[in-house]
């Protein structure tokens, strides 16, 4: 046996070290003392310190709650003014804007706000007023031409989608060189094809879908080693004819890690033929081989 305090070598049943005199017995249960001493000491500021986390805990959630509550309270309560850049536009009246499905803006004219162009589409809030627009959107109607190239370019009516009322937008009218303010006839005014790229060839089915409509390409599947970008049509009916190059090429639609073959198309020589439907719209294509396929499934 060693001294515990200088090490030492002690006789068998030796209270006292002859080297330093310690009593060895007396020794040991002091630094077993100690040694309590301190892991009690961790294990108050252990405590100490969860209490302190929970206490922070608690008063954020109260503050959280506090907060929805006065939030959902402000919500509810009637808005009786509308301040628009810089508080130019100032509270209610009785012009009012509500068009196209547009949120309601009210507010009253006034010598400080009336030059403001709130919108900067071009027109004043005195000329938004005038011809009964939207101080907040740069298109009032939502068919594609601004409130100013409809007022100052066009003489269309900024607040219609269509001047004529026959469903064909002023917008449409603009780009077919057509006279905004004549209703035409389904039959004399048909969609025409768009080549989107040198593979990609759009045919809508109506208007709305070709000026409207279209592609968006994002990156390559490597899931199921697609051989072109994945694809979403947007807003668009019609027929998409892809020339893949590829006799073999068959169209998947993905959903989430979900693939399994798109049932209306068809493999021409390697030039797919694609119906889309309003249902087919916002899905992901991936264009890939039957080999391909099959190892994916496979989980080769």
């Amino acid at each position: 046996m060693n001294c515990p305090k200088c090490g030492n070598e002690l006789k068998k049943g030796v209270k006292f070290c002859a080297k330093c005199g310690c009593n060895v017995e007396e020794y040991i249960k002091e630094q077993k003392q100690q040694k309590k001493e301190i892991r009690s000491n961790k294990t108050y500021k252990v405590k100490k310190i969860i209490l302190l986390i929970l206490i922070l805990i608690l008063a954020f959630t109260v503050s959280l709650l506090i907060g929805i509550n006065v939030l959902g309270k402000k919500s509810h309560e009637p808005k009786e003014d509308y301040n628009v850049e810089e508080n130019n536009v100032e509270e209610a009246s009785s012009q009012e804007h509500q068009v196209q499905g547009l949120p309601e803006i009210e507010f009253k004219l006034t010598e400080e706000n009336k030059n403001i162009d709130v919108d900067k589409d071009g027109l004043t809030n005195e000329e938004e007023v005038k011809y009964g627009t939207n101080v907040m959107s740069s298109d009032t109607d939502g068919d594609g031409l601004s409130d100013y190239d409809e007022v100052k370019r066009h003489e269309s009516d900024p607040t219609k989608y269509s001047t004529s009322e026959d469903n064909i937008s002023d917008y449409i009218k603009v780009e077919r060189k057509l006279d905004i303010k004549k209703k035409y006839k389904d039959s004399e005014v048909k969609p025409e094809e768009v080549k989107y790229s040198y593979s990609i060839v759009l045919k809508p089915d109506d208007l709305e879908s070709q000026y409207y409509g279209g592609l968006e390409e994002f990156n390559n599947d490597d899931t199921v080693k697609s051989t072109k970008k994945v694809f979403n049509m947007l807003d668009f009916k019609g027929k998409v004819e892809y020339d893949t190059g590829n006799k073999d090429s068959i169209l998947l639609v993905r959903r989430g890690k979900t693939y399994y073959e798109f049932s209306n198309y068809k493999n021409n020589d390697g030039k797919l033929t694609i119906d889309i439907s309003e249902d087919d719209n916002n899905i992901d294509f991936v264009i890939t081989t039957k080999e391909n396929f099959e190892n994916y499934k496979k989980g080769e």
